[in-house]
């Protein structure tokens, strides 16, 4: 499905990590759904719904925040889920959305997917970032792009890691 709200091409680094940390990221816990805001602690009940020494939000869609059509999307997130899976870890649903519910993209809160492997599974389904945070820390974003030289002012960076490979 096609949303009318969905660029056609990637907004700049520095528009996409303001997008990023504007966003709204639910989870779908069975006690009621709770919100995920990154440079803020997560809400005491989904610790209490998925208990983990850490967390990271990840989704499958639109790669590269590139729209993509909503069949690759879902089966994108069915070789996560099968990923996932195989590692045994416990997950609720999330759907995260800009800050006026459009763009909406499902996903995964993923408990105690260690870094590196959130790392690794970002980059393997081409995410430009993704949430992740130790229990007692802040939601932080990790983003797998190289960091912008402008276009920062304003933006509240304290809870941005970048995670750039290696020249």
């Amino acid at each position: 499905m096609a949303h009318k709200h969905i660029p056609a091409t990637p907004p700049a680094p520095g528009e996409l990590l303001a997008a990023y940390l504007d966003a709204r990221y639910e989870v779908l816990a069975p006690g009621g759904s709770c919100l995920l805001r990154p440079g803020h602690r997560a809400p005491p009940a989904l610790a209490a719904a998925l208990p983990a020494t850490c967390w990271t939000v990840i989704t499958a869609w639109n790669p590269g925040s590139r729209p993509r059509p909503e069949a690759d999307n879902r089966q994108a997130d069915a070789v996560l889920q099968a990923e996932l899976d195989a590692l045994g870890l416990r997950r609720l649903p999330t759907l995260a959305s800009d800050a006026e519910g459009n763009w909406p993209e499902p996903g995964w809160l993923v408990a105690d997917l260690s870094t590196a492997d959130t790392d690794a599974l970002a980059r393997r389904f081409g995410q430009a970032g993704v949430l992740h945070w130790r229990a007692g820390e802040a939601v932080r974003l990790r983003m797998y792009l190289a960091p912008p030289a402008e276009g920062l002012e304003g933006i509240d960076t304290g809870c941005v890691k970048w995670v750039v490979p290696a020249p």
